[in-house]
């Protein structure tokens, strides 16, 4: 017994060890839940700042107005970008803009179906007067079709260009009413000459875009598609030079509002938050030089100014994401619709008088350029965020 005893005595002291039960053999990581339970109590306190300096009920108003859809949240974009969460699915995305694409097509197939069914009929007809070699019926006839056709032209690009200028309006409504929440938010992060600096630009690329855009480049492609219709009567080319000048002007002129505004924005990106940022630095240092509570103060300064830079940055992606979902639709509608008809003249030009198939590429080109000044204000104002959002970094 006593060599047993003696034997036993090593074993125990040096043996592998057992755990008496489950709970010992899987210790409690008591750790890893406070952390987890302090991230969600941060980004918890981080949404309720952001809640108290932004107007988030009257960002979303306004945002329901310009689509005529709730399927966008800005209050939870924000929660799920201060969370670290893509705030959408790639793939429902992907399908989404699919079946608005998909939709439109179908919309515009009737009005692509009669045109077809008028276009055949116009050949039919012509071939079968000119057996008889009757000209001047043959020239009244096309000119009956095309009228038609062209009535019908007009009223698609009508549409178009309502599409168009509501979807600018909405993007002009809905910066007028993000731009003060997000100055705050500049402010508080890196300091007042970044903030008024940026609302300065983005009220004169508001301005220009309403006074240049609207007002005179969206009546301008009213003029270019009625000269390139007009142009289609006769059979002499009379307007393609007209033409030609009007779609000139009108290219150069949303370039240079472009270049222009993120011009300035650049600049202004390069210059207002580096001054920001030296002076927050020498606040920073008399902060510090405060007896007894100066590292106590500076530590809470950076942590507001933390706070600030995570809210500001993303409120500005949420703002980018709000302004594309604005624009989502009238964009998928235009391309539709320029696809389509760019689609039957391809389909006709082999059957039809070739003044047919240019009187109704004329739509085309003029959708084409809506579709230009439209992706032009969403550019000016999408880079723009995106500019201050990476230029402020906190200071």
């Amino acid at each position: 017994m006593r060599w047993l005893i003696l034997f036993m005595i090593p074993v125990l002291l040096f043996g592998p060890a057992v755990p008496a039960n489950a709970e010992e053999a899987a210790p409690y990581d008591f750790q890893s839940e406070c952390s987890a339970q302090e991230e969600t109590e941060t980004q918890t306190d981080l949404f309720s700042i952001a809640d108290e300096y932004i107007d988030m009920d009257a960002i979303q108003s306004q945002l329901s107005e310009s689509t005529d859809s709730d399927q966008f949240s800005f209050s939870q974009t924000i929660r799920h970008l201060l969370s670290g969460q893509i705030p959408f699915e790639p793939d429902r995305l992907l399908q989404y803009v699919g079946e608005l694409f998909l939709g439109e097509l179908r919309q515009q197939k009737n009005i692509v179906l009669q045109i077809l069914v008028i276009v055949l009929s116009c050949a039919v007809f012509s071939n079968f007067i000119h057996i008889f070699k009757s000209s001047q019926i043959a020239e009244i006839g096309f000119y009956m079709i095309y009228f038609l056709v062209c009535t019908m032209l007009l009223h698609s690009f009508v549409d178009m260009s309502m599409i168009g200028q509501q979807a600018c309006n909405a993007m002009y409504d809905f910066m007028k009413v993000l731009l003060p929440s997000y100055l705050v938010t500049v402010v508080l992060c890196a300091g007042s000459i970044s903030a008024v600096g940026f609302y300065e630009i983005t009220v004169l690329g508001i301005s220009l875009m309403q006074g240049v855009l609207l007002k005179l480049i969206l009546p301008a492609i009213h003029f270019y598609m009625i000269v390139l219709l007009l142009n289609q009567i006769g059979k002499e080319d009379y307007f393609s030079q007209l033409s030609s000048l009007i779609e000139t002007m009108i290219s150069w002129s949303v370039k240079t509002i472009l270049g222009v505004v993120l011009g300035l924005q650049a600049v202004q990106c390069l210059i207002a938050p580096a001054v920001d940022s030296m002076k927050n630095s020498g606040l920073h240092r008399l902060a510090k030089a405060i007896p007894g509570v100066g590292s106590m103060l500076d530590s809470a300064l950076e942590t507001v100014a933390g706070s600030a830079l995570i809210i500001k940055n993303a409120v500005g992606i949420a703002g980018i994401l709000a302004l594309s979902f604005i624009c989502l639709l009238p964009i998928a509608k235009l391309a539709a619709c320029m696809l389509l008809f760019k689609l039957l003249c391809a389909l006709i030009q082999p059957i039809s008088e070739k003044r047919m198939v240019a009187g109704i590429e004329s739509l085309s080109k003029s959708i084409g350029l809506i579709l230009r000044v439209l992706v032009a204000s969403l550019a000016i104002f999408v880079i723009s965020l995106a500019m201050i959002t990476a230029s402020i970094t906190g200071g």
